[in-house]
């Protein structure tokens, strides 16, 4: 059960202020749809003040390019029904495309382009010389909604983005330890899907929140820096947390580490949890002296000195986290020198999925004009109603794998939100005699749908309440009401809905291990350029893998063992390119031995085999021989965690293996 606390009842005050004041204001322009603004209030508000506005000025974008688009489309097909039809379904599933790609609340102008044309273009189809008046009124009754909204968030006991924010990362860093101890508990030895998937969310949230602290007053321009240098050593934790548990089972099947590297590991667990920090300065200086092996160490202090360095590793992302942390809790504070150069191994890049995005454009298109079927062959005057419900619920859901309960859910409510319509239009409404007695009737619902819409276990029922209830409501300043129209709108409403979820069932049928494939393929790719040593911008390559990693992991339950997969194949990458790096400093024949790993290495990638063939084990061994014979520790251990990414399965290389003997 949800217990709604004083910022949700804060919330919906404030937001049914904003409703009350859209509404006046409508009545007083004379806006011939004054409920749209009422709605557009309940659409536009979130709790924090610079989410509100940033999602208001998103709106006000989309809202104008889709009533142009609605003004450019509907004069020129009306004559032709299906050619209309076609146009304003390929016009909105090319607006969700462009919004799916995005995957930033920036992506929220696209969508509203998309459904805004819906909106105001198929009510228009029987009147097509009004749709320049339908357009400039319904865009003024959302820019009245949307403003209003604005006003009361920034005005009324506002709440900044910049403190939510601060509380997210202090609830991240603390769940990145809490991993890390998993990582280095040498009886488990491995963070659980738990681990991931609380990071993956936390991180997810404070992305999202940070896109908005530009529009928040409050919030100072060095803020949203230091998140954008927190997120990337975030991210950082796990590769290298993965690699920590890949070097303890590597030990325990050779016999388990030695006594010294399990009280450095005991030791790392302790200062993860919060030791002092000059321990934990003496400890970073002991696992640098440890991660610095002997060029003729056997198979077993190589993994354990790699173990070392990604321990160093572990304790540098987290110094980094903590001083960013705390500069942000306070501006006037500077941040210690960083440890880590994100930077020049890793870049925030997204990954676009073009297919992905096609398909559900496509989805929501095929969906709209089976509703504009349904309308013109029943020749029903509320069809428009239809396709209109059908483009909105089509968009809201489209970036789930499968919409169709989403859609499902929403049209339950949505026969709900009619019926309490319908109560009050034909019950309550007539014995309204002025503004304040409309105020008063309408508060006790709208109230409620606030603290639904404030809660995040409630949203989805919240969303459909406050959207439907005032369209079908059609508040006016002269009451009145049409039995046969309120039935016929009621009833289009849940047909559109209807046809949406079966046509989106049968087109989106592909899920979530579609998208995983999708995802290992593109990795592959990824894995393919970085071993080409002509290939460019390497840091990009590993975000977007990074990034891929990112997508993964809230479908990992459905994708069972991709996600080792995607962390061993990131591992993989950064391998190959911090070997590449090395190479830049090898001359002659050394150099080419790292450029013949990598050949091997692509050829490969190429053939698609699970695993890369012995010839790609042999260079790695080989390069391992010429990194011992140039005393390069940084090269060798780097094709250790090379080797252990690709080849976990086959026996240790010899220890007394020499580039003589190789060759």
């Amino acid at each position: 059960m949800t217990f709604f606390g004083s910022s949700h009842w804060l919330f919906s005050v404030k937001t049914f202020a904003a409703a009350t004041l859209a509404l006046a204001v409508s009545f007083w322009l004379d806006l011939p749809r004054p409920y749209w603004a009422l709605a557009s209030v309940y659409i536009a508000s979130q709790p924090l003040s610079g989410a509100t506005l940033s999602k208001a000025v998103y709106r006000a974008a989309g809202t104008l390019i889709g009533a142009a688009g609605a003004v450019l489309m509907v004069p020129n097909l009306v004559g032709a029904p299906l050619a209309l039809a076609l146009a304003m379904s390929i016009w909105s599933g090319f607006c969700l495309y462009l919004a799916l790609l995005d995957r930033t609340p920036r992506g929220y102008v696209f969508m509203l382009a998309g459904y805004t044309a819906a909106i105001v273009g198929f009510p228009a189809v029987d009147a097509p010389e009004t749709i320049f008046d339908l357009a400039l009124s319904r865009t003024e009754e959302i820019l009245v909604g949307i403003a209003c909204a604005a006003l009361v968030s920034s005005l009324v006991f506002p709440r900044s983005v910049a403190p939510v924010v601060a509380e997210r990362l202090d609830a991240l860093l603390q769940h990145a330890r809490a991993a890390a101890a998993a990582a280095l508990d040498l009886k488990k030895n491995a963070p659980t899907d738990a681990h991931w998937l609380r990071l993956v969310a936390d991180v997810a949230e404070i992305e999202t929140l940070a896109a908005h602290l530009a529009f928040d007053a409050a919030a100072e321009r060095r803020s949203l820096d230091r998140i954008h240098r927190i997120v990337p050593r975030v991210l950082l934790l796990f590769p290298t947390l993965s690699g920590i548990a890949d070097r303890l089972d590597a030990l325990a099947d050779l016999g388990g580490a030695s006594e010294r590297l399990r009280a450095l590991v005991a030791d790392t667990c302790a200062a993860v949890v919060g030791a002092e920090d000059a321990q934990t300065a003496e400890l970073r200086r002991t696992l640098e002296a440890a991660a610095s092996p002997r060029m003729d160490a056997d198979w077993p202090a190589l993994v354990e000195a790699s173990l070392c360095q990604r321990l160093v590793e572990l304790l540098d992302i987290l110094f980094d986290c903590d001083e960013l942390t705390k500069a942000l809790a306070d501006p006037t504070e500077r941040p210690a020198a960083l440890r880590l150069t994100v930077e020049s191994r890793v870049a925030r890049v997204r990954h676009l999925d073009h297919g992905a995005a096609l398909h559900a454009g496509f989805a929501l298109a095929c969906a709209i004009f089976a509703c504009c079927l349904f309308w013109i062959a029943t020749s029903w005057p509320e069809g428009s109603v239809a396709a209109m419900m059908g483009a909105i619920v089509g968009s809201l859901y489209a970036s789930q794998d499968d919409p169709t309960p989403s859609i499902a859910g929403f049209a339950k409510w949505t026969i709900v939100a009619t019926s309490i319509a319908g109560v009050y239009l034909f019950a309550v409404l007539p014995h309204t005699h002025n503004f304040e007695t409309l105020t008063l009737a309408l508060a006790p619902v709208y109230l409620t749908f606030g603290l639904l819409i404030a809660s995040p276990q409630t949203f989805r029922i919240g969303l459909p309440l406050a959207i439907v209830t005032p369209t079908a409501m059609a508040v006016q300043e002269l009451y009145s009401a049409d039995a046969e129209n309120f039935v016929n709108t009621s009833l289009a409403m849940c047909a559109g809905m209807a046809l949406t979820a079966i046509t989106t069932a049968l087109i989106r049928r592909a899920g979530a291990q579609w998208r995983a494939r999708r995802y290992a393929r593109a990795n592959r790719a990824a894995l393919i350029r970085a071993a080409d040593l002509h290939a460019g911008n390497e840091v990009r390559l590993m975000g977007l893998m990074l990034d891929r990693l990112f997508l993964l992991a809230p479908i990992a339950h459905a994708v069972d063992g991709k996600l080792p997969d995607a962390l061993r194949d990131l591992r993989t990458g950064l391998n190959i390119l911090d070997a590449r790096r090395s190479r830049n400093a090898l001359a002659g024949s050394r150099r080419r031995r790292i450029d013949a790993l990598l050949r091997h290495l692509s050829r490969s990638f190429h053939s698609g085999a699970p695993t890369p063939s012995p010839t790609a084990l042999h260079a790695v061994d080989r390069a391992m021989a010429m990194a011992r014979e140039a005393g390069d520790a940084r090269l060798l251990l780097t094709l250790v965690g090379l080797r252990r990414c690709l080849f976990a399965a086959e026996p240790p290389p010899e220890p007394s293996l020499s580039e003589a003997k190789v060759a």
